[in-house]
């Protein structure tokens, strides 16, 4: 991962959250990132990552959409019990 740089938007690998960098100092791994709801916190660096472009999140739902029937054929369907009848017995 290339160094980051104030303005940078990455995403916290803990809640996925994306976050702007406000304060990374070169020499150090220490951050200090924005939330969305203004708060600061300080971050290591490996604790967040660049966000996914859209080739890749393209990439990634064709994958799961092509793999998807033959997982479902693997599984195969639920079978449903009949639930038994009650028999009432006749006086």
């Amino acid at each position: 991962m290339p160094p980051l740089e104030r303005g940078d938007i990455v995403v916290e690998r803990l809640t996925g959250t994306r976050v702007i960098v406000i304060n990374a100092v070169p020499t150090s791994e220490d951050l200090t990132v924005r939330f969305p709801d203004g708060r600061l916190e300080d971050r290591y660096a490996f604790e967040l990552e660049q966000p996914q472009t859209m080739l890749e999140v393209l990439r990634d739902f064709l994958a799961l959409s092509l793999t998807w029937p033959a997982r479902a054929i693997e599984y195969g369907p639920h079978t449903v019990r009949a639930r038994p009848q009650l028999v009432r017995q006749t006086s």
